[in-house]
């Protein structure tokens, strides 16, 4: 190769139609297949018509391969245009990798063995999955031989079967490589839920040190003395504390039934709450009989001789008395004025059925004068409706029920010792002991804890064999037997950090083995560029052409189609670039192109990007660039590096 400043060829006029112009819809679909079977032609049973059906299955799916879609694009974009745009020295690639970063489709021109060998060590360098493929399998053998042993590393036969997926994970967990991720290889660490939390330690570590103190304290070291069945009692004590308060909601300050729980706590309003409950519950069954009548109204106050007059006229109808027009009884006579300002189902009461709901009403209505008296007497709010009432009775129940509770927890903790120091003399303090009790039930007394703590260490230090215990998980061990929570929760930070290391390793040395099994030499390579920090992750498959066109690989397998002796080669070899993204066609130093439509003529067409490797500045028909001498001389020096020999 050259250094010569760019120069421009004129454009190459191809007389092939293939049915692209800028009037073509590479959207549809259509078109596309379309323009694969112009490139095709007429083979029938041959590569090209292999490559053809696969095209074909792919577009219906779908999948359109972007090199193909690319170079139709391209000639669409091209049909009618004049020459191409000047190119400036700041654009020119210094690498044939640099030209195929920004460009789909590259003709290599004048590329000798030796360029065409560092061109490829350059596209190994930039990470590419490079097909190098030729008509002549006698082209492949003779650039194989002349390949650097650094390049050698990096060549197949056949693609790897790990995934493009994989292939990006290994990539990725080599390039991030460390000394100390390394270090970590083939370590085990237990898993998280294996060691107890940080806040269970710190707990019974405090437990363990003695550092709960006053009335707390004193009370668990009385449960730590009690009969077990004694203690148990206490606990379901507490249990029932908890779950009857529980059940009365949020403690809101200023809320009627925590101030009424704390009123009976402290043994007043006592025999308010009785009645009140009594009450309530009258009141609902009374308002049930009630359901059971047409609806009453009464006009005006009957007043006590009222509501008399009407009980005694129902006991005189209950025992045979009539109601006559004439020669009234004592009771018609006295029932009479009440019964003017009672109207039952909206007519005057009369009979002994329309007296019973009347008394029924009655009685309804002075259950819920008693029930508003008592209401304001208790703090309680009134009841407005039978909802009402309902709701009140369940609240009422709810307190009555929460107040024994406490009742019952005061009495054994009074009596929990002979001479106990703790007492239960408000609600608050109800709560706080039920809240002690049960944390003693559920964590012990220190002496509990540091035995709890003792057993939690040495079930860390079992996870692993102490030979092959790291040094974070030795210290959360260490840590546990010497009741230090925090240097415990300093080494399961360190322990979480190397097992996301330990994790990454093993996971890069499980893939490496896979492409190991069938790529043994690529997977040397890629370990060398992890240890090196480049970026050498590429592969270099070669394969004939044809064998390339009858089995075109899967989607994301191949970056570049790299196709030597371009010059000689048809437009039906274009389907190449349904293997991969880009295509870049190499043409040898002195090789005429050959007459007729070919697929150098069709890429110049599309306004593929030249390379020259020559140093007189050829004919202008095409845009041509030249790679720097700087280049240049980084490439000398590279392949001079990468092969001592």
């Amino acid at each position: 190769m050259t250094v010569a400043e760019p120069r421009l060829r004129p454009r190459v006029e191809v007389t092939l139609v293939l049915d692209v112009g800028p009037s073509s819809s590479l959207e549809v679909d259509a078109h596309l297949a379309t323009f694969v079977d112009r490139l095709a032609g007429d083979d029938v049973a041959g590569p090209a018509d292999a490559a053809r059906r696969r095209i074909h299955a792919s577009i219906t799916a779908g999948a359109v391969p972007p090199g193909l879609r690319r170079l139709a694009e391209a000639l669409a974009s091209s049909a009618g245009d004049g020459p191409p745009r000047p190119r400036h020295p700041v654009e020119d690639p210094d690498t044939a990798a640099d030209a195929l970063r920004n460009n789909t489709l590259v003709v290599l021109d004048e590329f000798d063995v030796d360029a065409v060998v560092t061109a490829l060590g350059a596209l190994v360098r930039d990470g590419r999955r490079v097909a190098v493929t030729a008509a002549d399998r006698a082209e492949l053998t003779h650039l194989r031989d002349a390949l650097t042993p650094t390049v050698m590393r990096s060549c197949v036969d056949a693609l790897p079967v790990m995934s493009p997926a994989d292939q990006r994970e290994l990539r990725r967990l080599l390039a991030t490589a460390t000394p100390e991720r390394r270090a970590r290889r083939g370590t085990q660490l237990p898993p998280a839920g294996a060691f107890p939390t940080i806040a269970q330690v710190a707990e019974l570590c405090a437990r363990a040190a003695g550092t709960v103190t006053g009335a707390d304290r004193l009370l668990g070291e009385l449960l730590s003395r009690m009969d077990p069945d004694r203690r148990a009692a206490v606990t379901d004590d507490a249990r029932r504390v908890e779950a009857t308060l529980s059940a009365l909601g949020p403690r809101v300050p200023g809320r009627w039934t925590w101030t009424l729980l704390s009123h009976l706590v402290l043994n007043t309003h006592a025999g308010v709450f009785d009645a009140l409950l009594e009450q309530v519950g009258q009141a609902l069954a009374a308002d049930e009989r009630s359901r059971a009548h047409p609806p009453v109204t009464v006009h005006g106050a009957l007043g006590p001789a009222g509501v008399d007059a009407l009980r005694r006229y129902a006991e005189f109808l209950g025992g045979g008395g009539r109601n006559r027009a004439y020669f009234r009884s004592q009771a018609q006579r006295d029932v009479q004025p009440v019964l003017r300002q009672v109207v039952v189902g909206g007519r005057p009461a009369e009979t002994a059925d329309d007296i019973h709901a009347a008394l029924a009403h009655v009685e309804l209505t002075e259950r819920l004068l008693a029930i508003d008296t008592s209401c304001r007497q208790a703090g309680v709010p009134a009841p407005r409706s039978a909802t009402d009432l309902a709701e009140l009775l369940t609240a009422l129940r709810r307190i009555g029920d929460a107040a024994r509770a406490v009742g019952a927890l005061r009495h054994d903790v009074l009596f929990i010792h002979h001479n106990s120091p703790v007492s239960v003399p408000d609600l608050d303090s109800a709560q706080h002991v039920a809240a002690t009790i049960l944390d003693y039930d559920a964590h012990g007394s220190a002496e509990e804890a540091g035995r709890r703590l003792d057993e939690a260490a040495q079930q860390v230090g079992l996870l692993t064999p102490h030979t092959r215990m790291a040094p974070e998980h030795t210290r959360a061990h260490e840590a546990l037997r010497a009741h230090d929570p925090d240097s415990y929760a300093a080494a399961l930070d360190e322990l979480a950090a190397a097992r996301r290391l330990a994790e990454q390793e093993n996971r890069c040395v499980e893939l490496l083995d896979r492409l190991r099994r069938d790529a043994p030499r690529v997977a040397e390579a890629w370990e060398a560029a992890g240890a090196e920090r480049s970026s050498a992750y590429g592969i270099a498959w070669f394969v004939e052409a044809d064998r390339l066109m009858s089995a075109l690989p899967d989607e994301d397998t191949v970056d570049v189609v790299l196709l030597l002796g371009a010059a000689d080669l048809g437009v039906d070899r274009l389907l190449l670039a349904a293997a991969a993204p880009r295509l870049a066609a190499v043409v040898a130093p002195g090789v005429r192109q050959a007459d007729g439509p070919t697929l150098l003529a069709v890429m110049r067409r599309a306004s593929a990007l030249v390379v020259s490797g020559r140093i007189e500045p050829p004919a202008p028909t095409a845009q041509v660039v030249h790679l720097s001498a700087a280049a240049r001389a980084r490439q000398a020096a590279g392949s001079a590096r990468q092969d001592p020999a």
